[in-house]
């Protein structure tokens, strides 16, 4: 295991503690993650060159932010894991984060489906999902989807995160 796939673990692992104790990431967390690595980054640069790591470093970071903005604004997503994946982004740098999210959103689909039948009822979230897209629909934006607090149909994002690096760890795509 390399250097770069042994701190996404970390960082990951970080994340979904301060996700489930507190329902929030810290900023100063993810700044360390960026700071690492782009540190990383510039320690490879004498093998790799400096365009890639750049590109790699950037080029993930804001093709995440720029997926994850129309999510943001509906509120359909937490800004902690948007940053989480900004800083796994400039580590795996654009093509490896988009099977990052891909199958982040899998993993979350999954966990979503089994909280939705064993956690709350799903008649009602149907119908709170099908008001929402009504309300949407009538008022020509997008109003907040997610219901803050610790509410049974939430779900800590982070941890299908960490299964998908676990997942491109395991994969040998890390």
């Amino acid at each position: 295991m390399d250097f770069s796939m042994l701190f996404c673990i970390i960082f990951t692992m970080g994340a979904v503690f301060f996700d489930c104790k507190w329902e929030k990431v810290p900023n100063l967390w993810i700044l360390t993650g960026w700071q690492i690595s782009m540190t990383e980054h510039l320690c490879r640069q004498v093998a790799q060159g400096l365009g890639e790591a750049v590109f790699r470093f950037w080029g993930g970071s804001l093709l995440v932010l720029f997926l994850f903005f129309p999510l943001f604004l509906g509120k359909m997503i937490g800004t902690g894991d948007i940053k989480v994946f900004a800083v796994l982004g400039s580590v795996f740098g654009p093509g490896k984060i988009l099977g990052c999210i891909v199958s982040a959103f899998l993993l979350g689909a999954l966990e979503s489906v089994f909280f939705l039948f064993f956690r709350c009822d799903w008649r009602q979230r149907f119908l709170y999902f099908l008001q929402y897209v009504q309300r949407a629909c009538t008022e020509r934006s997008l109003p907040p989807y997610l219901v803050p607090g610790k509410r049974p149909e939430n779900i800590h994002f982070t941890i299908p995160i960490l299964g998908s690096v676990l997942l491109l760890y395991l994969g040998g795509r890390g």
